[in-house]
């Protein structure tokens, strides 16, 4: 008798920006994490910066390619996230695309400026591995 096959949750296309190498290896292995205990699979993209993340939307408007959710920090040199959140507005895309803001900000003007641009929800990036594998299993809704 064959092992059963294992079944994966349909597939998410994720984008990840954010500038900070630190902040990028927690994010990885936290998903990395996610998918090996967890019946997903993921599609991953990390990205290093606001003007790239503009680059690759455009490139999936063209490709018609969007990933289903971007996860974008704020706090970027040049282009931050403020812009690329206007930037999504712009193209109309936030209805097909979810956007949620992990920052380090906390204060309660910076959140209100990035849902005003169309994030989804705001989160303040945890600082242990745990706390962002809980964070990103509840934000890709897999128990």
């Amino acid at each position: 008798m064959l092992p059963a096959k294992k079944e994966f949750i349909d597939q998410n296309k994720v984008m990840i920006v954010d500038d900070d190498e630190d902040d990028i290896y927690l994010m990885k292995k936290a998903l990395v994490r996610l998918q090996e205990s967890a019946r997903v699979n993921l599609d991953l993209t990390f990205i290093l910066s606001g003007s790239e993340a503009l680059g690759e939307i455009d490139r999936g408007l063209m490709d018609n390619a969007l990933p289903d959710k971007i996860f974008l920090d704020l706090n970027m040199p040049g282009v931050n996230g403020l812009d690329v959140l206007q930037y999504c507005m712009a193209q109309e895309i936030l209805d097909k695309v979810e956007v949620v803001v992990i920052t380090t900000a906390s204060d309660p003007d910076t959140h209100q400026a990035a849902l005003a641009r169309g994030a989804k929800s705001v989160c303040v990036k945890p600082n242990s591995l745990q706390e962002m594998s809980d964070l990103v299993s509840r934000l890709l809704n897999i128990s």
